[in-house]
């Protein structure tokens, strides 16, 4: 949710008011804020309303892109005031808690997903002919909106290092959207790196389980990233990951098991970590296999809504107990 620049305070305050008419008109049991903005205009209004218990999330690593001026500052303020406050990773909880949460009132629930069906290779083959892959080539995915701070600069450079390295059979496709600007300045890029014929942009796309489905390895070059469902995805429909150290990331892939691990902004490595899984067949095999078991063991949907559902019991009872 972002707030125009010229009428900001205007419409948060509308959306205050709002809101808190709401509370008051027809309370729930529990208000749960979700993104900055949200946890803004939730926190005013659950104090104008003299509303409790109020729950909030932070679903990014606090050094994103401001949505406004003072919009941390804000958010900040709102989650102190919290009777609890979610983070999807280890490193969002550890910024909240620096943020001066109380660390009694923090709560580590991880993304869930729902576990892709296995893999058949009619479905495989079918992605991929349909896709225009050819089935000699490895297919490199990364799924992410075309945002400077996802990486696919680094990755671009990356590859095009191991290519003039000698690498080859390869070919990278990226899936998602952004600014015509955007994707102008990595299109430039890509031909100015000589490696066009290997590039694929497939833009936004509603069927990612079956695109995934044709690919071999997934992969994330973010800067920061509170937690990535993209990641899940490529794990759960059973490919090996390259992925940045940073956020949630740390959290969902174990280095040499699940995938690679490589340092943020730095092309050089995710060249050298692609090359090993597209000269690896049976790495590949093996770290899929292993990412895919540890999705349906700690990242379920199931064990997401069950925590959530702990967690909001617990503080409902604390509630009523205070009343």
């Amino acid at each position: 949710m972002r707030i125009p620049k010229l009428s900001g305070l205007l419409h948060l305050h509308s959306m205050v008011q709002t809101l808190s008419k709401r509370l008051l008109a027809d309370p729930p049991k529990l208000l749960h804020c979700f993104l900055p903005t949200s946890c803004i205009v939730g926190g005013w209004a659950a104090r104008a309303a003299s509303f409790a218990p109020v729950a909030m999330s932070r679903r990014s690593q606090a050094i994103r892109p401001a949505l406004f001026p003072g919009d941390k500052l804000l958010e900040r303020s709102a989650l102190r005031r919290a009777d609890l406050v979610f983070g999807h990773s280890r490193a969002v909880l550890s910024e909240l808690e620096r943020d001066g949460v109380a660390s009694e009132h923090l709560r580590l629930v991880h993304n869930g997903i729902a576990l892709a069906p296995p893999l058949t290779a009619a479905e495989r083959k079918s992605t991929r002919a349909e896709e225009g892959w050819r089935d000699d080539e490895v297919i490199v995915i990364a799924v992410a909106n075309l945002i400077q701070y996802k990486g696919h600069s680094d990755l671009l450079h990356g590859l095009a290092g191991a290519a003039a390295n000698g690498l080859s059979g390869w070919r990278l496709v990226l899936v998602g959207d952004g600014s015509a600007q955007y994707l102008a300045a990595l299109r430039a890029l890509v031909k100015e790196l000589e490696i066009s014929d290997r590039v694929s942009f497939l833009g936004r796309r509603m069927d990612i389980s079956r695109v995934l489905a044709g690919a071999d390895i997934g992969v994330l070059a973010s800067h920061h990233e509170g937690f990535s469902n993209a990641v899940l995805e490529y794990m759960s429909a059973g490919l090996p990951v390259v992925v940045t150290a940073t956020g949630g990331n740390l959290d969902a892939v174990e280095d040499g098991t699940t995938g690679i691990l490589v340092p943020v902004a730095a092309p050089d490595a995710i060249g050298r970590a692609l090359s090993q899984l597209i000269l690896d067949t049976g790495s590949r095999n093996r770290m899929g296999t292993a990412g895919r078991l540890k999705v349906a063991r700690e990242f379920s949907l199931d064990a997401c809504v069950t925590q959530y559902e702990g967690a909001y019991l617990s503080l409902s009872v604390t509630h009523d107990r205070a009343a």
